[in-house]
């Protein structure tokens, strides 16, 4: 066993929120660690799992992965609330960088592209609409999507597609936007990327696939979720309202060809 001195020094935090995932977290998360492995190097990342309150057998699945991927940890989080749980992991973050991903909801070659350009941003953005030959949904949940990413391009003059897709994040340059972030559930990572467009980050939208992720049926009524949101939105208007724009907007879009000639380079 190498001592303290001896060890890799830790880079990145994946940060994964999980509610009664047992039917897919273990696959999953063999086939992520896998990749991270092969591009940041095994024991130079770790995974953060935040337990948001599983009433199934994921508790006992999320200790199985700790002990196969050290140094990975986990949170737990009370109240059921994607915003907060996500929230509580990037507390826990002590790393120069941060990937936030869904256990659903993820896509290899953009793990392998934004790590290669990780010094070149301040903060990746995976889509699943900027390309929507790669991402084949239900026709109410490309509507509901539409529809989100509409209002945030009519109140908030949102240059992107998409703001929940998984993210690689340069913590040195976010760290402080991401502790003014007040939002909750699904528009906590919504704030932090307006507040990143606004303060002048470098962002960078990539399109991704859902092709290789075991996924499971959505659990949010699409109703529900619509209320939901126009409440959210609101809330959020308000919060931005006294952020200002400190410079130009410097956001960059790739291609799926650039992505992938790319991945499979050394």
């Amino acid at each position: 066993m190498p001592d303290a001195a001896s060890a890799p020094k830790t880079l990145l935090s994946v940060i994964m929120p999980i509610r009664n995932e047992a039917a897919i977290l273990w696959h999953n998360a063999e086939i992520l660690a896998a990749r991270f492995d092969a591009v940041v190097g095994p024991g130079t990342w770790k995974f953060i799992l935040v337990d948001n309150n599983s009433t199934d057998s994921t508790p006992g699945i999320i200790k199985q992965m700790i002990e196969r991927w050290p140094p990975s940890e986990t949170v737990f989080v009370a109240k059921p609330n994607y915003g907060a749980a996500l929230k509580a992991g990037l507390a826990c973050a002590d790393t120069p960088f941060v990937a936030t991903l869904d256990v659903e909801l993820w896509d290899l070659p953009f793990v392998t592209w934004a790590w290669k350009h990780r010094d070149e941003y301040d903060l990746f953005i995976g889509s699943r609409r900027a390309d929507p030959s790669l991402c084949e949904r239900p026709r109410y949940r490309w509507f509901l999507s539409w529809g989100l990413n509409a209002i945030l391009q009519l109140f908030f003059e949102f240059t992107g597609t998409e703001t929940h897709g998984p993210k690689l994040i340069r913590m040195a340059r976010m760290r402080d936007l991401i502790a003014r972030c007040v939002s909750d559930r699904g528009q906590y990572d919504t704030e932090i990327v307006l507040r990143a467009i606004r303060a002048g980050r470098m962002i960078v939208e990539v399109p991704i696939s859902n092709s290789e992720v075991e996924g499971r049926k959505p659990r949010n009524l699409m109703l529900k979720k619509i209320v939901w949101n126009i409440t959210a939105f609101n809330r959020l208007r308000r919060v931005l309202r006294n952020v200002p724009r400190e410079g130009p907007v410097r956001y960059r879009r790739f291609t799926r060809e650039d992505v992938l000639s790319e991945a499979e380079q050394p």
